[in-house]
């Protein structure tokens, strides 16, 4: 189909180029706009517009054959206004700030599928359970601002009790006391961006529910979509078929039930796409009920019976809409029900589009639909994956063969021939295309996902037809079946296929398919990336086509050139991973860890989503040193997938603790012991406290404190360590400081920082790790208040996200980067200092 679409017997460039142009003009003011740090007012973006147009007139006025730049600006300014206010809306359609941490009694209804801990049932006790619900209007709504009725809300229900959790499903509605709380996320490069996530999504705030200040209260149960889908996922669990959680995440597009091994799996052999629900999945939904009915118009045809070309085109999308609605109607999904109903009409018509245009008026749609669409790594693979496609099969259409006229004799030789020829050539044009896919996808894998599966070619060759023809027909005739014998059959067949894919893929996974590779090129390299790779994808035959292998030269600078990537001087970064601490220091190629970061009780940690995404993204293919401080998982809960993700030469932690982290990771432990020292470079790293080895490690005046030294700069790490700690440590190190830079002591709780310490460290830059507006109120008031009296300069990167220092060894003043400054426009504001 995809060869129809590209070529349709003629060459792709059979196109009125001015429409594709405008459409493109168009497309890129939507997201141009949105890359924007700051949205600027209305008054501001029409002058910046009169003046381009004034611009613009003079010069068509000087060279009348400018003229046709006109309509191409016009489409540029509609784009940018829509953005413009389509963003503006998304910003305000947000809690109040002011409003942050409030509590109110909602009246709600799930529209989502109760997410619960996998393996776990309602009955086997409390359990977290996390859903979106959509706030519903009522005229005694006091307190509410005015916009909150049929805005969503994603909530957590900790440790709801059997009863509640059996009765918590899609479609219930529930008079709920919460606490809700404006959308907020960690900022840090290369990790997951959960506030623009849920800007995308539409969510209004997040929260949990306080059971203790008012009794839950059921109210009944509306039908809909989801109710259909709740009752799917019953049905499923009731038929219990091999690999239940994949079978429901392709169908239903739940993935609660995915242990972290399989995610991992997925991940490391390139086929994390296959389970969430993507253009790949809504393509292959279309593309099968679009063969199949035009195998019914071929037979009807034989019968007699004309049916119109549109017949395919109309099942096609009837299919991808149902099954779209099924899986939820995730925004992916919703995008890649766009691309296959304007590629499907454009197939229908394809005598009359051309590939460029459905292409074109796809992105379009896409953007107009959802303007932030173009800050998802899926829009990227999705178009990217399409367009490669698209160029792959430019102008390739079917000939008759041979074996066709031999199949007019009627000779069975003929018919065999026929059969063979079109099966290879089919397998030929499906190896083509993964080819050109796999290749078009590693820069962008190398962006987002910070590494490439080296098996991912090969794996996928096999998956994805695996799925598209086999698994996903299976599931969709086994739920349009119900309840009968059928229905389960086909159910669990598609199970057993599964299950035998995933055997397939950790066989793959065992030989070590995944290669962490950070992108070492700029802007620049990018876009040559991306003119090597378009070279590549031209039909056979043209001049320079293969000039565009270059682009391995600059996709492999990280791993030939691994020194270029470290930048001189001292660097520390202070992640913003909320209500913790992780901070990493290097110098050349020497990376000193200190903590990993949080742990929560969803399995969610900060050495998997944001220390080790980092460091790969950075080139870092390795630590020399982690410094655990002590045992609270606030700091040492992302030890072990850290360790997982990015080898450590030795890990360090105060007195038993150290053996317990090395048992648990694998691998030789030493204590942290004042006196210690060790090198991270050309630093010098020493251990003021703990001086007794035989403490547990896991209380917080057991933290490990570390002094690091480079050319007369000096840094403290101070843990948790109470002001009791810090008096031992004035008394034992008198002449120690100042520093430089001090990680303050506990977050900043009013139990640390005294006053003595204060004075003693004279600190010129003091950096607190803390959630924001966190209900331990970190950092304390009347801290901040003392470290400012001090001199020093204060930061907290609760505001200001991850931070990032750097001296050059020349001046004592660092060089200071703020995560929420000179970012996305819904993440910038203003450092507090």
């Amino acid at each position: 189909m995809l060869g129809r679409l590209a070529g349709g017997g003629r060459p792709c460039g059979g196109f009125k180029a001015p429409t594709i142009l405008m459409l493109w003009c168009y497309a890129c003011g939507i997201a141009g706009t949105g890359y924007l740090p700051q949205l600027p007012g209305w008054w501001v973006w029409l002058g910046a517009w009169l003046g381009v147009w004034g611009l613009a007139t003079l010069l068509c006025l000087a060279r009348p054959g400018l003229r046709q730049l006109l309509p191409l600006l016009l489409a540029a300014c509609l784009g940018s206004g829509w953005a413009l206010w389509s963003n503006q809306q998304a910003l305000h359609d947000r809690l109040p700030l002011e409003l942050h941490g409030s509590d109110f009694l909602l009246p709600v209804e799930i529209c989502s599928l109760p997410e619960r801990a996998a393996g776990r049932d309602p009955v086997d006790g409390p359990q977290d359970v996390r859903f979106v619900a959509r706030v519903l209007g009522a005229p005694d709504m006091a307190g509410i601002t005015r916009n909150m009725p049929g805005q969503e809300l994603r909530l957590t229900w900790y440790r709801a009790s059997p009863d509640f959790a059996a009765r918590l499903r899609a479609g219930t509605r529930w008079l709920l006391p919460v606490r809700l709380k404006r959308p907020r996320g960690s900022v840090n490069p290369h990790s997951f961006d959960y506030e623009g996530w849920l800007l995308r999504q539409g969510i209004y705030a997040t929260g949990y529910v306080r059971p203790r200040d008012a009794t839950p209260r059921f109210l009944g149960r509306a039908p809909g979509i989801q109710v259909m889908r709740e009752s799917l996922r019953d049905r499923l669990a009731r038929q219990d078929p091999p690999r239940l959680e994949l079978v429901q995440a392709l169908l239903l597009g739940d993935r609660s039930g995915l242990r972290h091994r399989d995610k991992q799996l997925l991940r490391v052999t390139g086929t994390a796409h296959l389970v969430a629900i993507s253009g790949l999945h809504v393509g292959m939904v279309a593309g099968f009920f679009a063969l199949a009915a035009g195998l019914l118009c071929r037979v009807a045809g034989g019968a007699g019976w004309q049916l119109s070309p549109l017949v395919m085109g109309g099942a096609a999308i009837l299919a991808s809409l149902a099954y779209t609605l099924l899986a939820g109607a995730p925004l992916s999904a919703q995008r890649a029900m766009v691309m296959t109903a304007v590629f499907m009409l454009a197939l229908a018509w394809g005598r009359r589009t051309s590939a460029g245009l459905a292409y074109a008026v796809a992105l379009a749609l896409v953007l107009t639909l959802q303007p932030l669409a173009a800050f998802s790594p899926g829009f990227w693979l999705s178009f990217v994956a399409v367009g490669a496609l698209l160029l792959a099969f430019c102008g390739r259409s079917g000939s008759r063969s041979r074996a066709g006229n031999d199949l007019a004799g009627g000779t069975v030789v003929g018919v065999t021939r026929l059969w063979a020829q079109k099966l290879w050539r089919g397998t030929l044009g499906l190896a083509r295309g993964q080819w050109v896919v796999t290749l078009f996808l590693l820069v962008p894998s190398l962006l987002f996902f910070s590494g490439v599966s080296i098996a991912g070619f090969a794996v996928n060759l096999v998956a994805v037809p695996w799925i598209g023809i086999v698994i996903l027909p299976l599931l969709m005739l086994g739920a349009l079946l119900g309840e009968s014998g059928a229905g389960a059959l086909l159910i669990g067949l598609a199970g057993q296929q599964l299950d035998l894919l995933m055997e397939l893929l950790g066989l793959v996974g065992s030989l070590g398919a995944w290669q962490p590779l950070g992108f070492a090129g700029g802007p620049a390299s990018l876009a040559l990336c991306a003119v090597c790779l378009l070279l590549l994808a031209l039909p056979s035959g043209i001049p320079g086509r293969h000039c565009g292998w270059l682009f391995a030269i600059l996709l492999a600078a990280p791993l030939l050139f691994p020194e270029q990537r470290e930048p001189r001087g001292l660097r520390l970064t202070v992640f913003d991973v909320g209500q913790g601490l992780a901070v990493l220091a290097g110098t050349g190629q020497a990376h000193l860890l200190y903590d990993t970061g949080p742990r929560s009780r969803s399995g969610w940690n900060a050495g998997a989503a944001i220390v080790s995404p980092y460091l790969l993204g950075e080139g870092i293919g390795s630590l020399d040193t982690v410094v655990v401080s002590h045992g609270d998982s606030d700091h040492s809960g992302g030890l072990a997938d850290l360790l997982a993700s990015v080898p450590a030469g030795q890990v360090r932690a105060p007195g038993t603790l150290a053996p317990r982290l090395g048992e648990a990771a694998g691998m030789p432990a030493a204590r942290c012991q004042a006196g210690d020292t060790f090198h991270v470079g050309a630093a010098r790293a020493e251990v003021l406290w703990p001086g007794d080895p035989s403490v547990s490690g896991e209380d917080n005046d057991h933290s490990c404190v570390v002094a690091l030294y480079w050319r007369g700069l000096r840094i403290l790490l101070a843990g948790d360590i109470s002001a009791r700690v810090e008096s031992r440590l004035v008394d034992t190190y008198p002449s120690l400081g100042p520093f430089d830079l001090l990680v303050a002591p506990h977050h900043g709780s009013g139990s640390s920082s005294s006053r003595r310490f204060v004075d003693w460290a004279s600190p010129r830059h003091v950096v607190f790790s803390a959630g924001f507006r966190h209900h331990f109120g970190h950092p304390h008031p009347k801290v901040v208040a003392r470290y400012r009296a001090s001199g020093a300069r204060v930061y907290n990167t609760a505001d200001s996200g991850a931070l990032f220092f750097s001296w050059d060894g020349i001046s004592r003043e660092p060089n200071i980067t703020f995560g929420r400054v000179n970012g996305k426009f819904w993440l910038n504001g203003p450092v507090k200092k």
